[in-house]
Order: structure tokens, then sequence, then C-alpha cells
């Protein structure tokens, strides 16, 4: 049966009482009932439903662009945005959050930069259209982050060969992006000092993190000495905390982290943070530093960024955001002589080859181990 859209009347509707036939009733225009449609196009069967208009002509529109769209894609193939909107449906349970997140931002890309190519559909993608999408699309984001894009829209594209929306294995074409690491640089303590006091001065209304400087604060001074990555200190939660020997003990599964293998997480809290942060006034009943749900459009870690960029400019410190609190307890960690797996442990990377990756320069033990090998080298030369 060829799509069709009909008025389903209600009972009292006074179409019954004109004396029409059966199909002049399910096509009569002149009432506001509701429209429905039912049928089949040559791309798939529409059972019946309802349209969610009363207008006729919104409707016909409506029939109009479903059965363009039928057309469509029997003479191209599916659309980008179909296929992207299925790819995500179907890693929805595969991954966390975080990473689906990033997954739908450099998706959401490829579709605007087809889109403003007048390339809507999969069999328009192209090596060199992928390339220069690369080239455009991406080039304002550092080189890390530009390879992990990469990555995920190869992935995308392999994913596609796969389930037959394109003819082309693409991904097997499309070159990777090599990250470039820059080592991190941490705060010195008297940026430090300036951060946290210019954060007790904030103050920016009934809502947000504005509204509680000294609870912001504390929360900047909870990654300084947990190294917590943002978006899990915004989810720190004071009943998982425990009594250690020396210090308090707070356990917690890691935002960022691979979804098929969860892990726990551990960090350690002083007396005086602890107590500060039971006493401060919380941002919420349950989370002191968390003002409202987690997820959605704009996450509060991003608040947090926005926030730091504000006291960086007012207190004149460069490149104020974050994760360089994270940088900087791993820094002073190490110069307190604390060995590189431990750190690794604590900071909850994978591997300690990360860890050595971003922060080689300021690991004491290696460079001295590396000293002696030298040294040991040169007495032994002398001496042959």
């Amino acid at each position: 049966m060829p799509l069709n859209i009909y008025r389903r009347h209600s009972t009292d509707c006074r179409v019954h009482q004109l004396g029409l036939g059966a199909r002049e009733i399910r096509h009569y225009r002149d009432c506001s009932c509701p429209i429905w449609i039912a049928g089949t196009t040559d791309r798939e069967k529409y059972p019946r439903q309802a349209l969610g208009t009363r207008d006729w002509g919104a409707a016909e529109a409506k029939l109009r662009t479903i059965t363009t769209e039928a057309v469509d894609a029997a003479m191209h193939g599916p659309t980008i945005t179909d296929c992207v909107r299925r790819h995500l449906d179907t890693h929805a349970d595969a991954v966390s959050g975080a990473v689906l997140g990033h997954h739908r931002l450099v998706l959401a890309r490829l579709e605007e930069y087809t889109r403003s190519k007048n390339k809507p559909f999969m069999s328009d993608l192209t090596v060199d259209l992928l390339e220069d999408f690369k080239t455009h699309a991406l080039r304002s984001l550092a080189t890390t982050t530009r390879s992990t894009a990469v990555s995920k829209l190869k992935y995308f594209l392999r994913e596609s060969y796969r389930r037959g929306w394109t003819a082309e294995a693409l991904h097997e074409k499309v070159r990777s992006v090599r990250g470039v690491y820059q080592q991190k640089q941490p705060y010195s303590d008297d940026e430090v000092s300036r951060i946290l006091d210019e954060a007790e001065r904030l103050n920016g209304g009934n809502g947000g993190y504005a509204s509680q400087p000294r609870t912001f604060r504390l929360l900047l001074e909870f990654m300084i000495e947990t190294g917590t990555r943002v978006s899990d200190t915004i989810r720190y939660d004071p009943r998982r905390c425990t009594r250690g020997d020396h210090l308090w003990r707070y356990s917690f599964q890691p935002t960022k982290q691979k979804k098929s293998q969860p892990k726990q997480a551990e960090v350690f809290l002083s007396d005086p943070l602890k107590t500060a942060i039971d006493n401060a006034v919380w941002f919420s009943v349950r989370y002191p530093f968390a003002y409202r749900g987690f997820g959605g459009p704009t996450p509060q870690e991003h608040d947090v960024y926005d926030r730091m960029q504000t006291i960086g400019e007012r207190c004149r410190v460069e490149d104020c955001r974050p994760h360089r609190l994270r940088d900087t307890f791993a820094v002073r960690m190490f110069l307190r002589g604390m060995s590189l797996e431990n750190v690794s442990r604590l900071l909850g990377h994978s591997s300690v080859g990360i860890t050595q990756k971003f922060y080689s320069p300021w690991i004491p033990a290696r460079q001295h181990q590396l000293e002696g090998l030298v040294a040991q080298a040169l007495v032994d030369a002398v001496r042959d």
C-alpha cells in the first residue's frame, strides 16, 4: 500500500453527519481531527501512526518530505545524518558517556562540514572530502585532540564499511594524525596561592560556582591535593570516604575509563581538607561540588573551566585551567620523591608509560638513575 495520510475523526466530528463515503471521510479537511499516516515507501514500512499535526497542509508537506527522502535513499543510499545516529545508538552501551560524547562531537563536525559542501549521503564521502575535513574542520584542535578525533572518524568509517553504508573501505585510505604530546607545566606555588585567593573573591549571584566562592576554592584545593580530574572532582561523594591510619581514603569509579573494563580508583585527603569540605556550604544536598545533575549539553566541568579562565585573567596567571591543578599534584609528588609507579596509580593512568610520557622531566628518580648510568659508562670508558 502506498504511503497515505488520512483523518482519524472523533465520534462527535460533524463529518459523520454529511453522508460521505469512507474514502471521503478519511480525506475530509474541514475539521481539526488528528492526521495519521500509513503505508510503505521504497525504503521502509510505516505502520499506522499519528503525524503529530492537525493541519492538512503541514501533513502533506511532511508526506512529500518522507517520499522525497525515500526516493533519494533508493538512488543515493543512506544519509550521513542517519548513519551517524545509528552508529551512536549502537555504541551507547559499549563505551562510557565521555567517550560517546567525543564520538558525537567529531561526527557532528563531519555532518556540519559535509552539509556545507552539499554532500548529505554516505555515497558522497570520498578520500579527498575526508582529508579536506581533517584539514579545515579540525585545524583548530591541538595535535593530540586532532589525533583522537581522526581515530574516532576512522572508527565510524570502518563500521560504515562493515555495515554496507559505504562501498569503499575509506578508513584504510584516510591518514591518521600523529599527536605531539606536550610536557605538562604545573603551577608554581605563587600561582597556586593567587588562583586560590582569587577563587574566593568570586561573586556571581544565586546560581553556579560563583555563588559559593569558598566552596569553589575547596574544589580547586581538592584537585591539587588529590590529583583527580575535574569530572571526578565535581562527583566527589563524601559518603565514600573512609578513615585510614593517617589520611582519609576516597574510592570512586573514574569517569574516564573503558566501559567494558570498569575500575576503581583511590585518592587520599588530609584532615584539614576533609573537615573544611564537611563544614562548607555545599552546592547540593549530596555532592559538595555539583550544583545540578550530571551530563546535559553543558557539563559542569566546562563551568569550572570557564571560572578558572576568569580567575586567570584577574590574577594574571596564563593558561589557567583545571587540568593544570592535576599536573601540579603529580609534579609535587615526584619532587617529594614518590615513585613513578605510585604517582601513576594515584593519577589513575592505565600504565606507567603514559605517566612517564607526560611527566618525564619531573621524575628525579629516573633522572638520577640515568645520570648514574652515564657516569658509570664514562668511568668504564676511562678504565678501558
